[in-house]
């Protein structure tokens, strides 16, 4: 049967029709999906990642992987040079922004800001002293190398046992990565030691000297503390600096150490009238005994710090000495003819006995260079060798029958308490300690307490 044509043809019609309907849409989808493919690759292209270190921002870069790389990168770098795992101590995170809203990082730039963004962590041994942290070694081996390392390099007698002074504890924890030291490192900063400073403000009374001894330093160490300080001139209200070194760690040795030390001989004293005060003649020399003395010694940092006797074997008895010693009363005036004492340093008078700028000046100041030998005016006792007040440095010898000479402003003592001392004899070297203008020597004689003339014995 045939078909109405115009059925057939509208048919066809919209036959044709709905084939032209379709591929438009078609054609719609294709230039939709090829838009929105356009709009993904220009939004991911202008993506990139951010590096956050422990929440803070570090940077921006194209792509993860070099943030992933660089890390890894800085973490295996620092576990090469110290041999053993590293990990960061605060959490790395990546993050999704826009690259126009920061700059985008190379490689490097990246690795140089996450060195100092990252602190690195390692399992490392602390060691406390006195509760303080003060040095961080990798492991428990490098540690307990150190110590026994700080033992060897005080230790005076390696056949003894040594310790530390101070408490001393180990113990395992994570460290920040720098401060995990070499043994050199460490041992280093045990022989810096810790230098501590304070002030001191001057009061009424006080002397160089006097500060010095009350903050336990040398009088050398005050003046090195304060360049171009006057160490004569102090005044009130003047601020001192201080410095001195503490060590970290004191390594201690307690031992026994036998010595063999001579015994004094003792003297049997003959008075004789025909003798002048001051003059010896020798009827039997004396001879020294030996003994030996067992110690008990301490030492810390190898500077020995108290030895006492714990055992005493004498081995030969000593001779004793008799002396024949003059009696006749040694100081007579210039005036009487007769000269008693002899001069303690030759130079001029620069300065006389009697009264000076208003006030008494008991001795005779002697004029000689910085360093000239002091030698005794006479035979006599030594009973007082040290710093005297404004004297300075100061030696009295006591002559007997309430005889005293005294030498003062000296820069160097030759002699101790107690000693005994002949005519001529050297006792120290002349100098400007104390209050003084210069150089010279202060020459007293004393006699029963009240200051003679020198000038009238000499």
């Amino acid at each position: 049967m045939v078909k109405n044509p115009v059925e057939y043809q509208g048919q066809g019609f919209l036959g044709v029709g709905g084939y032209w309907r379709w591929g438009l849409r078609e054609q719609l989808l294709a230039i939709g999906t090829a838009i929105l493919c356009m709009f993904i690759i220009i939004y991911f292209t202008g993506m990139g990642w951010a590096v956050e270190v422990g929440g803070k921002p570090v940077g921006v870069v194209k792509k993860r992987s070099v943030a992933e790389d660089a890390v890894k990168e800085i973490i295996e770098a620092q576990e090469a040079a110290l041999g053993q795992p590293v990990k960061p101590g605060q959490e790395v995170t990546y993050r999704r922004v826009r690259v126009s809203q920061s700059p985008v990082l190379t490689s490097g730039e990246l690795k140089a800001r996450l060195k100092d963004a990252l602190s690195l962590y390692t399992r490392a041994v602390v060691v406390r002293v006195d509760g303080k942290e003060l040095f961080y070694l990798k492991n428990v081996e490098t540690a307990q190398a150190f110590l026994d390392s700080v033992r060897q390099m005080y230790a005076v007698r390696p056949d003894k046992e040594a310790f530390f002074a101070e408490q001393v504890e180990t113990a395992v924890e994570d460290a920040p990565v720098g401060r995990v030291m070499s043994i050199e490192e460490a041992l280093s900063a045990v022989r810096r030691g810790i230098e501590e400073k304070w002030r001191y403000t001057v009061k009424e009374g006080d002397t160089l000297w006097g500060i010095a001894a009350a903050q336990d330093l040398s009088v050398e160490e005050v003046i090195t503390a304060n360049p171009g300080m006057d160490p004569e001139t102090l005044s009130i209200g003047q601020v001192i600096r201080l410095r001195r070194e503490k060590p970290i760690l004191t390594v201690v040795q307690e031992y026994e150490t036998a010595k063999v030390e001579p015994i004094p001989f003792p003297k049997e004293i003959r008075y004789d009238s025909s003798l002048h005060r001051g003059q010896v003649k020798v009827v039997q020399y004396g001879k020294p005994g030996r003994k030996e003395v067992r110690y008990a010694v301490r030492v810390e940092n190898g500077v020995e710090v108290s030895r006492e006797i714990i055992a005493t074997r004498q081995l030969s008895a000593p001779v004793k000495q008799v002396e024949r010693r003059g009696s006749r009363y040694l100081l007579a005036s210039r005036g009487q003819g007769r000269a008693s004492i002899g001069w303690p340093v030759s130079g001029p008078i620069v300065s006389g006995f009697g009264m000076r700028w208003g006030r008494m000046h008991t001795g005779v100041d002697i004029a000689a260079k910085y360093g000239t030998a002091v030698v005794a005016a006479g035979s006599g006792t030594v009973i007082r060798a040290g710093w005297y007040g404004g004297y300075g440095r100061t030696v009295d010898i006591d002559h007997g029958d309430g005889v005293v000479t005294r030498y003062a402003h000296l820069s160097k003592i030759g002699v101790g308490l107690g000693e005994t001392v002949r005519r001529g004899q050297y006792i120290g070297r002349v100098g400007s300690s104390g209050h003084t203008t210069g150089p010279h020597l202060h020459f007293e004689v004393i006699v029963n307490g009240s200051p003679r003339n020198p000038l009238r014995y000499l």
